[in-house]
Order: C-alpha cells, then sequence, then structure tokens
C-alpha cells in the first residue's frame, strides 16, 4: 500500500505540475519555454502513470520499487515547488517587458510628434555632428536642398548647403555651428546657400549646443532662416536712400544752378539772334547754347531719377507712343539688330509724362543695342496685367490694380545676378571708363516710380534680357492729336511785372519782353511786387512771379495780388524741385508754371498763350 501512495501521490503532483506550466503558458506570454518545460513534466508523468500501471498487473522486470519510487515523488514535489516559485518571477518579467513595449511605444510616438513638428515649421532644421556630418533634418531643409533625407544623413553640411567640398569657414564666411562647437555657445551668422538649382538662398543660421553630461559639446542644433525677401528689401531701402540723398544734393544745386542756365541760355539766344547769318560768332554761340542744354538735360537727369523732377502728364496711349517712335528706335539699334514690336489688341490709356516714357524706352534700347554687339533680335511687346496689395507693397507701387506692361527683351549676352541687382544703382555702369555715367537706367527707374509704376530686370548670362516696365493704366478718354503747328513767338504790348530775386534772370527777362514789345516792371522780391503793383494795378495785365523769394514769397505774393484784383493772370516760375514747389501750394491748384532754366521763345510763347486766353480758360 506504501508503494500505491507513493506512485499515486507522485503522479498527482505531475498532472498539477503539467496544469501549472501550461497557465504559466497563457500567463507569461513566453510560449516555448513553458511548452519545452511542460514536455518534459509530461514525460516523467508518462513514467509515473507506468508505474502505476505495472503495479495493478505485475509484468514480469516491470514491478516498481519502493526505493525508486520515492525519489520519483521527491522530484515531483520538487518541480511543482519550482513552477510555484517561478510563477510570480515570470509574471514580473512579463510586467517589465510590458512597460518596456509601452515606453517605446510612446517614445516613438513622441519622436514621431516632434518630426511632425519639425517638418511642418517653414525654417529649415538639421543637428550636425563634430565633424560636420548630418545626423537629422527637417522637410524645409530637405525641401531647400532638393533632397531625400537618406541623401543627407551622414553627408557633410557645407556639402548639402554650400555644394563644397570644404567647410564653409574655410572659404572665408562666418559659420555658425564651428562657433558652437568651439566654445559652446549659440551663434548667428549670415550666410549664402545654394538651392537645388544652385541659385543663392540668403540665410541666416543660429546654432545651438546639444552637451552631454559631462558638459562636452557632442552635437549642434541649426536652424536655417531663408531671408532672401528680407535682403531684396533691404537693398530697395538701400537703393531709394541712395536716389533721396542725390535727389537732395541735387535739389540744393537745382535753384542756382537754373538761374545761372537761364541767364547763359538767354543771352546766348538774344546774341545768336542779334548776329548776321554768315557770322563765323554764330558756331561759337551755337556751342555755347548747346552746352548750356546739355547742362539743363543733367540737372532734370538727376531730379528725374531722384523722382523731384516735375512731370507734366497727360493721357496718352501707349502703343501709340510705340508706334510713334519706331523709325527713331530702328535707326538707334542699327541695320545688324532686327526689332519687332508685339503690341496689345487694345487701347493702353496711361496719364504720364510722353517725353520722359520715350526717355525711358530710348534707354533701354540702347542698353539693349549695347548688349549685342554682333547683331541679333530686339522685341518690344505690350500688354495688360493685374496686381494686388500685397504685390505693390512689396515693390512701392501706388495702389492694386490693372497695369500696362511694356516688355524690352533683346537676345544679348545677359548679365549675372550680382550685376543685376545692382542695375538701377546711381553711377554703376558695367561699360568701359569714358563710355558711361551710370546715370542712365537710375534715371529710368525713377521716372517709372516717378509714374506710380515699377521696372524689373530678367536676365541670365548668355540668355538675353528682358526689362519690364509697370504703368498703371487709367480711365480711357478721347485722345487728342499731339501734332501742334510751329510758330515764332508773337510779341504784345501789355504792360507785365516780373519779380525776381536774381539780378541776371531778371535782368534778361526785361530785356526780352522789351524786345518783343511789352512794357516791364520789374520787383526785386515778393514784397516789392505787391508794392508795386499796388500802384500800378490798373496797367498790369500779367504778373510773373519766381516762387521763392525773400520776404515775400511769390506764392504769398501772388494770393496778396489777387486780392488787389482778382482777375489778374499769373505765371509762377522756379528752378527748385518738385516737392518745393508743391509744398509751396503752386502744382495742386491750376496756376500757371514754367520750370527753369525758361528759354526766350519758350517764356514769349507762355505769356502770350496766357494774355490771350478767354476768361475763366485754363
Amino acid at each position: 500500500m506504501l508503494l500505491l501512495s507513493v506512485i499515486s501521490v507522485s503522479l498527482f503532483l505531475h498532472i498539477i505540475a503539467i496544469y501549472y506550466s501550461l497557465r504559466m503558458i497563457v500567463v507569461t506570454g513566453r510560449q516555448k519555454a513553458w511548452i519545452f518545460l511542460s514536455a518534459g513534466i509530461a514525460t516523467m508523468g508518462i513514467r509515473r502513470l507506468m508505474s502505476f500501471i505495472y503495479f495493478f498487473t505485475d509484468e514480469l522486470g516491470h514491478s516498481p520499487e519502493l526505493g525508486y519510487e520515492l525519489i520519483g515523488l521527491l522530484g515531483s514535489a520538487i518541480m511543482l515547488a519550482g513552477i510555484v516559485y517561478l510563477k510570480p518571477v515570470f509574471l514580473s518579467l512579463r510586467e517589465s517587458e510590458d512597460a518596456l513595449l509601452e515606453s517605446e511605444a510612446n517614445l516613438n510616438k513622441s519622436l514621431k510628434f516632434t518630426k511632425s513638428i519639425l517638418d511642418t515649421i517653414d525654417e529649415a532644421f538639421i543637428v550636425i555632428d563634430p565633424e560636420y556630418r548630418i545626423v537629422s533634418a527637417n522637410q524645409a531643409y530637405l525641401n531647400q536642398v532638393g533632397a531625400e533625407l537618406e541623401a543627407v544623413i551622414g553627408v557633410k553640411c557645407h556639402k548639402c548647403s554650400h555644394h563644397s567640398d570644404k567647410p564653409c569657414h574655410e572659404n572665408g564666411e562666418d559659420c555658425s555651428v564651428r562657433h558652437t562647437f568651439l566654445t559652446g555657445q549659440p551663434h548667428v551668422a549670415m550666410h549664402i546657400h545654394l538651392d537645388k538649382e544652385d541659385n543663392n538662398v540668403y540665410v541666416e543660421t543660429k546654432s545651438y549646443p546639444i552637451k552631454d553630461d559631462a558638459g562636452k559639446v557632442v552635437s549642434a542644433i541649426e536652424i536655417i532662416i531663408d531671408v532672401s525677401e528680407k535682403k531684396k528689401l533691404e537693398e530697395q531701402l538701400r537703393q531709394a536712400q541712395k536716389l533721396e540723398a542725390i535727389g537732395q544734393l541735387a535739389g540744393g544745386i537745382a535753384h542756382d544752378f537754373n538761374n545761372m542756365l537761364t541767364a547763359i541760355m538767354g543771352y546766348g539766344s538774344l546774341l545768336n539772334n542779334s548776329l548776321e547769318n554768315d557770322s563765323i560768332l554764330k558756331s561759337y554761340v551755337a556751342q555755347i547754347l548747346n552746352s548750356a542744354e546739355k547742362s539743363a538735360d543733367l540737372t532734370r537727369q538727376l531730379l528725374a531719377f531722384s523722382r523731384k523732377q516735375i512731370i507734366s502728364p497727360r493721357q496718352v496711349d501707349l502703343n501709340e507712343l510705340i508706334k510713334g517712335m519706331y523709325k527713331l528706335l530702328d535707326r538707334v539699334i542699327g541695320e545688324d539688330i532686327e526689332l519687332e514690336t508685339i503690341l496689345h489688341d487694345e487701347v493702353l490709356p496711361v496719364m504720364i509724362d510722353p517725353g520722359q516714357i520715350e526717355h525711358v524706352l530710348m534707354n533701354l534700347v540702347t542698353n539693349s543695342r549695347d548688349a549685342m554687339p554682333d547683331g541679333g533680335i530686339l522685341s518690344i511687346s505690350t500688354g495688360v496685367v493685374e496686381f494686388d496689395e500685397e504685390y505693390c507693397k512689396a515693390h512701392e507701387m501706388e495702389k492694386p490694380g490693372r497695369y500696362a506692361l511694356v516688355s524690352v527683351t533683346d537676345s544679348g549676352k545677359g548679365m549675372n545676378e550680382k550685376i543685376r541687382q545692382r542695375i538701377f544703382e546711381p553711377f554703376f555702369t558695367t561699360k568701359e571708363l569714358g563710355k558711361g555715367t551710370g546715370l542712365g537706367l537710375s534715371l529710368v527707374y525713377g521716372i517709372v516710380k516717378q509714374h506710380n509704376g515699377n521696372i524689373n530686370v530678367y536676365s541670365e548670362l548668355g540668355q538675353g534680357t528682358t526689362f519690364k516696365m509697370y504703368l498703371p493704366l487709367s480711365e480711357l478718354a478721347d485722345f487728342k492729336s499731339d501734332v501742334a503747328e510751329v510758330v515764332a513767338p508773337r510779341g504784345g504790348t501789355e504792360t507785365i511785372l516780373v519779380a525776381e530775386d536774381n539780378d541776371e534772370v531778371r535782368g534778361l527777362t526785361r530785356k526780352v519782353l522789351e524786345a518783343s514789345g511789352y512794357k516791364v516792371i520789374d520787383a526785386v522780391d515778393g514784397e516789392d511786387a505787391v508794392n508795386k503793383f499796388e500802384e500800378r494795378k490798373d496797367d498790369i495785365q500779367l504778373v510773373i512771379l519766381d516762387v521763392i523769394m525773400p520776404r515775400t514769397s511769390g506764392k504769398d505774393a501772388g494770393e496778396r495780388i489777387q486780392k488787389i484784383k482778382r482777375d489778374i493772370r499769373i505765371l509762377y516760375v522756379s528752378g527748385y524741385t518738385a516737392d518745393v514747389i508743391r509744398q509751396k501750394g503752386i502744382l495742386e491748384e491750376k496756376t500757371d508754371f514754367m520750370s527753369k532754366p525758361v528759354s526766350p521763345h519758350g517764356l514769349l510763347m507762355t505769356v502770350r498763350e496766357i494774355l490771350d486766353r478767354k476768361d475763366g480758360a485754363s
């Protein structure tokens, strides 16, 4: 009975052990380990079962022995105890593994979330190791260099950003990352990167250190901000400041210079008229007048590109203006250059000073001719574009709306980006010494801006150049013919009061008017003009006033004179710039105005036109 009890207990313990081991498969998730253990336990259990069967059958040679079965019982008990003991250990291990898996999942989720944030921002973001290799990069950087993430990881940053085999600091650039690795401090630097098409991208780089527990910099974060648009606006500001400085200089000399030119041109014209046609002195006088005209034109150019030149806008069809210039432009460019015009189907009404816009076109065409020394094709085309408020604000244009476009395109040698960016700068020229002043395109820029328009240039080396000029379209009105009969100035017998503080100009004006039959009363300033008008108000038919005079300005004197005699006709004259004249309230009103230098012919024509004008006409 003892032997049977030992066998039965041992078999029972094996069954329990098999049960627990199978349960552990489910609980711990370690299927392989527990399956092998269960198989081992089951094998031993079969041995116990055979002993139990042999006990009852008592087959020869298979009778169980008590000592052997006691050892089996002890082994079964130890095995069961071991399973019971290991259960909490494996359960704890399972919990640790579950926690680790959950932690890894959360970490992956956090990394994906962080990457999603970095990929969303517009600024390029890279992580660089001490060997200048890229460790990580966001989508903005990948878009900038035009590459996939796998193509930049492990690649030197200067290779990706600068297309260079040497670090950027070896090429003379301030490298923010290098500064951070050397000092352990953040750093900011301005850089020029290259995009996927090898175009310059002006960037601001900001680097920040990543340190280990010992405080050593193990990598650096570099944030790359595209400041190309900001730099463009800064260049526009600098351009405007240069124009303003030149304008202030021009404005400072314009008044006195124009007075001198008025005297030179006036007395030169009088001298020329008094000489016989066959006189040798005629050629000398012609040279004097020619030089004076060039000097006057130089002053106008300085004022024009500084946007201080007085303009006389009227509505013109841009297509007709270009048609009218075709023959002249064709002669200017020469026989080896083909001129073609592609004009918009509709009328393009613009409020412009025709003479100044013609000067712009002549200048652009001349530049295109010089860019094609071996001949080529020059195309002038017109069209219509529409700009929104954002574009107008960025390009310093007055208001959004529809604009007439004039494109001047040549097939010449073109220019590089560095030259293109400076092409409208005052005194910048690519021509040889003595062959260009650098004022031409600055003048063009100033004239277009003064007409509330804009002008851009597009060019590449070997691909030609295109200038695009935009002028605001106006409401269509009836166009009047520009053809006017040229007649000699007609004199008269009227009495004219002339107020001019410059002795030479006042004396010249008196001589010119008296030579044409007019009676002249002269005054040295505004106060003198008012006093003399009060004395002779019934005799005077016209008052000529210099705008800027001591004691009383021409504007104030004119207002006081009109209070004395409301219907008196007044002609204002000045050599100052447009902004000064506007401050005096002259140009805003429907007043008669002449800009110095004034030629005798122009003065006599204007005086006669004012005197012959019917009351109420303007």
